[in-house]
């Protein structure tokens, strides 16, 4: 039956080419919240609204993910900037709770310090600490079950006479 195991080899491959996506997507935002960490200046900004945003479904069991949305102004090379990036590396948490208060620590009308990139300004983070690679974590075991299903599917099957 070559044509059932193509199949669970084009299986695999899908496996692989999404965890690989969701992979590259997680090193981009790494990296970038690394060179927040090392080399983004500090600007004073003003904050201008703070709020919980929440994303995913509240049905589902732990669906729903929440982050801080806190757009603040600062002025680099006097020129106006707004943003609203809490940070670069992950998209959210769970507990809303955690989300609220760090909100709470940013009230409309304050003045806080943002971390610009001296190189493009338009790119600003309030939080620049040191990003994890803890989503990688996860991702790598599904990008080895890829691997591992592909190469069951190419593998050659032993004639038995």
């Amino acid at each position: 039956m070559p044509t059932r195991r193509y199949d669970i080899a084009v299986g695999g491959l899908v496996i692989l080419i999404a965890a690989f996506c969701f992979i590259y997507a997680a090193l981009g935002s790494y990296v970038r919240q690394s060179q927040a960490h090392s080399s983004f200046i500090p600007v004073g900004a003003t904050i201008v609204e703070a709020s919980v945003r929440s994303s995913g479904s509240t049905a589902a069991a732990h669906g729903e993910s929440f982050a801080p949305r806190i757009v603040y102004r600062y002025n680099v090379g006097g020129k106006a900037y707004q943003s609203d990036r809490y940070f670069f590396a992950g998209d959210g948490w769970r507990d809303a709770a955690s989300v609220q208060a760090v909100v709470a620590r940013f009230p409309a009308g304050s003045s806080v310090h943002v971390y610009v990139d001296k190189a493009g300004p338009t790119q600003a983070v309030i939080d620049r600490s040191k990003p994890r690679l803890g989503v990688l974590l996860y991702l790598l075991p599904i990008a080895a079950l890829g691997l591992g299903v592909l190469g069951y599917g190419l593998r050659k099957r032993e004639e038995t006479r």
